[in-house]
């Protein structure tokens, strides 16, 4: 018996140590103090979130060690897309199952479009493909490649998947961020550089948020450490790049050039209306649009958004929607609460006095397209991998928005003996052998051709995807020289101009001839002389199958003179100048 009771005490003791019971057998857990030696003056990582530090940075095997020697346990960033179920999930479930499906984290516009129009897949939607593990994951890329399908599931992770938030992307001015949750809701300076007043950290070293805490009002300079280049964002404050070539560099002060925010020189052209009042993205777009429904979208313009009509009122409806909890009505006016800056703004509503807004045909007709100052036309991107140490020819050429890049064709210049090229892949985090380099063809920002996207409106189009690809094997040979791709469905060359929205809102709309009698708006080029560029500035149909260029006539009726446009031209030139 005695033996029995023994057995059953010794048993009775451990399962009691495995459920934590027997507090004074297990050591003493590391505390905030302990991290506080070091982290004097860290700042509380805001409401809602006041938990030890251990709770959210280190894992569980490790949350009840007496102490850390050094911080290779630490985890940095738990909202991770490889930590966030464990630390946050208990909470935010919810919310890490809609932004797991976003565009923001499965990247699956660019992704399925490019690989269908380099010939990889059949169609560009429905998505196939994403950057993380709601759809398929992107292949590797292929030992020998000979072909741009070959070719593109390593352009796309090594060239352009820097900016989903699977990653904490390039690290240079203006580009600093995190990854994950707090690639939004952590804010870095352009700088990179901490500004708090905890003093385990350096202030002068970059690479660091600007304090330890989440927010949750997210403002502009944060959505342009992704949304930069010529891209949608970078217009909205009237950013368009410089081209690639060292002559382009400006400005230069006192001898020297400027520094380069986002890894480029800029042009800087006019703003949009709602950022000279001062508005944040974040105004328009909401969580449900930046965070997503749970849906999984195949393109950006699938994603349901505020309309200009929401605010401003259109065809439709007079006055702006009640439905938007920031709209309040003030006598006969509308006001917009921002919830970012809480500032107010007055909204401007559609008039019917305005000759244009008394066209019946267009109600078909987004708003952009009559009131974009300028839209980005960016022609024919040569693309090339370069497995060959062969860096001489780049010289003129290291600026192209890749800090990584720059950095490492600078250090190799200065080689007696040069290293093969390598650079990162941007889903893996490996370093893998070669580079791609890229140049434009030309640039414009004055030129708009129409098209109607997929809910059937007439909409500016951008060239989006006009790409050359070429390949240098490692010995220097030459297996791809330009070469245009065919789609994956055979219906031509894979090149698209995409329906978009221009962020370069202007209160007034353009002339009518912005459209109307306009060679460009109806499709038919930039140029009328034939030159080794001009097939690239006619539109080719976009990706998606439920969008498409104007037909014949479209372009027709636009190009025509009739009784009835000349009265509404004169009517709109005589209210114009009064």
């Amino acid at each position: 018996m005695l033996g029995t009771y023994r057995k059953i005490c010794a048993i009775m003791f451990f399962l009691l140590l495995a459920a934590g019971s027997l507090q004074a057998v297990i050591p003493e857990a590391v505390t905030d103090g302990d991290c506080l030696n070091c982290h004097e003056g860290i700042e509380h990582i805001g409401k809602g979130h006041d938990f030890d530090c251990r709770a959210c940075h280190l894992k569980r095997q490790r949350q009840r060690v007496d102490s850390i020697q050094d911080h290779q346990f630490i985890i940095r960033n738990p909202s991770d897309p490889e930590h966030v179920d464990f630390f946050c999930g208990t909470c935010h479930q919810e919310e890490i199952k809609l932004i797991n499906a976003s565009l923001h984290a499965t990247a699956a516009g660019i992704i399925n479009q490019t690989r269908y129009l380099w010939g990889a897949q059949k169609a560009a939607y429905p998505p196939e493909y994403s950057a993380n593990s709601t759809l398929k994951p992107l292949p590797e890329a292929v030992p020998h490649p000979n072909s741009p399908k070959t070719l593109v599931d390593d352009f796309l992770r090594r060239k352009c998947l820097r900016c989903h938030i699977g990653t904490k992307g390039a690290e240079g001015i203006g580009l600093y961020r995190a990854s994950g949750c707090a690639s939004c809701h952590v804010l870095y300076s352009d700088d990179g550089k901490y500004q708090g007043h905890d003093r385990a950290i350096d202030s002068e070293k970059a690479g660091y948020p600007i304090r330890h805490r989440f927010v949750r009002r997210i403002p502009l300079f944060q959505c342009l450490h992704c949304h930069n280049h010529n891209h949608v964002g970078g217009d909205y404050v009237g950013m368009f790049e410089h081209d690639y070539d060292k002559s382009y560099r400006s400005p230069v002060i006192e001898g020297y050039t400027a520094p380069r925010p986002y890894g480029l020189d800029y042009h800087y052209l006019a703003m949009d209306v709602h950022a000279e009042r001062g508005m944040e993205c974040t105004d328009c777009h909401t969580k449900t649009d930046v965070m997503g429904t749970g849906t999984v979208y195949g393109y950006e313009a699938e994603v349901p958004k505020t309309q200009c009509s929401d605010c401003h009122g259109g065809f439709c409806q007079p006055t702006p929607n009640k439905a938007v909890a920031n709209i309040k009505s003030e006598g006969e006016a509308f006001l917009f609460r921002s919830n970012t800056s809480g500032r107010k703004f007055k909204l401007a509503l559609f008039s019917k006095d305005v000759v244009s807004h008394n066209i019946p045909q267009h109600k078909e007709v987004r708003c952009g397209a009559c009131h974009a100052q300028w839209s980005y036309q960016d022609y024919g991107l040569s693309v090339m991998r370069d497995d060959s140490p062969d860096y001489g020819k780049w010289a003129r050429l290291l600026i192209q928005g890749d800090p990584y890049l720059e950095g490492f064709l600078r250090k190799e210049l200065n080689r007696v003996a040069n290293q093969p090229p390598v650079s990162p892949d941007w889903l893996d985090g490996n370093m893998k052998p070669g580079i791609w380099y890229s140049g434009w063809r030309a640039r414009r920002w004055e030129f708009m051709p129409l098209g109607l996207d997929s809910k059937g409106k007439y909409a500016v189009l951008r060239p989006r995807y006009q790409y050359f690809v070429s390949y240098i094997d490692k010995n220097g040979d030459v297996v791809l020289d330009s070469v245009a791709p065919k789609r994956g469905d055979g219906k031509g060359v894979g090149w698209a101009f995409m329906p978009y929205r221009p962020h370069t809102i202007s209160p007034v709309g353009r002339k009518c001839e912005g459209c109307h009698l306009n060679e460009t708006a109806a499709g038919r080029g930039i140029f009328r002389a034939n030159t080794c560029d001009s097939e690239l500035f006619l539109p080719s149909p976009p990706a998606i199958d439920h969008m498409r260029l104007l037909n014949k006539k479209e372009r027709d009726r636009l190009l025509r003179v009739t009784e009835e446009y000349r009265v509404k031209r004169f009517l709109d030139e005589l209210t114009t100048t009064r």
